[in-house]
């Protein structure tokens, strides 16, 4: 993982170049309320749209510029579609915040564009670091190791 202060996300990019991001079509720009580029998308009948590139064989959101895993950028970041922004990794105060269960699916992507996994501190390590202080004992960090090798699977975010 990156040190502490980095936002890893801004060097990786592997989400958006490995699921498919599809949304309620509502969220496009052309609805009332909506927020998205419609040009940058592309319709899933009956109700949905997806982003253009994240259909294909690999996957590459259309927003995403820079190269994946060096230094990458979403140039609708602030009208990204809603599984973009309910991804589940958030960026609080230097730290990545995440749930086991999106940093299974983000390590998942790291992998498949043969990135490092992310490392984080769970709640558990949180909650008991106080008496691991008071032990001398170092925090213990989980990280998603064990992946599957199978051939790449391109999942809905």
């Amino acid at each position: 993982m990156k040190a502490k202060g980095e936002n890893p996300c801004r060097t990786c990019g592997a989400c958006c170049a490995y699921f498919r991001v599809s949304f309620y079509w509502g969220e496009t720009d052309k609805a009332p309320g909506g927020y998205v580029p419609s040009e940058l998308t592309a319709p899933l009948p009956p109700f949905y749209h997806l982003m253009r590139g994240t259909d294909r064989n690999p996957p590459r959101c259309i927003a995403l510029e820079g190269e994946v895993g060096h230094s990458v950028r979403c140039r609708i970041y602030e009208r990204r579609p809603s599984p973009c922004r309910d991804f589940g990794v958030q960026w609080r105060n230097g730290r990545v915040e995440i749930t086991p269960e999106m940093l299974e699916r983000c390590n998942r992507a790291r992998m498949a564009w043969g990135l490092p996994p992310l490392s984080v501190e769970t709640q558990q390590t949180r909650t008991s670091l106080s008496s691991k202080v008071a032990e001398g004992t170092t925090r213990r960090r989980k990280t998603i190791r064990d992946f599957p090798s199978s051939a790449r699977n391109h999942p809905a975010v």
